[in-house]
């Protein structure tokens, strides 16, 4: 089953996702995180700084794994997904090559109304990354 690293790079209480190109095979015109597989013998920490360089121009500096997710989306296309929040990371993001069209920050209330998020199970996972942790005593 394929493997893929992504990142959730948080700033200010918004997320960055990228829009997918319209070619990509799978999600296109989607919002999805940045990142990709994992390449032979690479692990998903070493895979989510490959791809956030090569996609976006940053280098993670911070980053923890929030959680991972096993997708059939599209149907009959099994994949893991590792999702990683990035808390600092060096340069700014901007579009480099052509698997995606678009940047843009979202905050929790825009992930909440965003019907073109893709895999679908991003979305909660997202949320619980951005709003904010509440201290409650056991």
């Amino acid at each position: 089953m394929p493997e893929i690293a992504i990142g959730a790079l948080i700033k200010n209480g918004s997320v960055l996702l990228a829009r997918r190109s319209s070619e990509r095979s799978t999600h296109p015109d989607q919002w999805s995180l940045p990142g990709g597989h994992l390449e032979h013998g690479e692990d998903a920490e070493t895979a989510l700084r490959r791809e956030l360089l090569e996609e976006i121009g940053v280098t993670p500096q911070h980053w923890l794994l929030a959680g991972e997710f096993v997708s059939e989306s599209p149907p009959g296309a099994f994949a893991t997904f590792h999702v990683y929040r990035v808390d600092r990371w060096q340069d700014s993001p901007r579009l480099i090559g052509d698997e995606h069209t678009a940047l843009r920050w979202f905050t929790a209330a825009e992930i909440e109304r965003e019907t073109e998020l893709a895999p679908p199970q991003l979305a909660e996972m997202l949320l619980n990354l951005l709003r904010p942790k509440t201290n409650q005593k056991a």
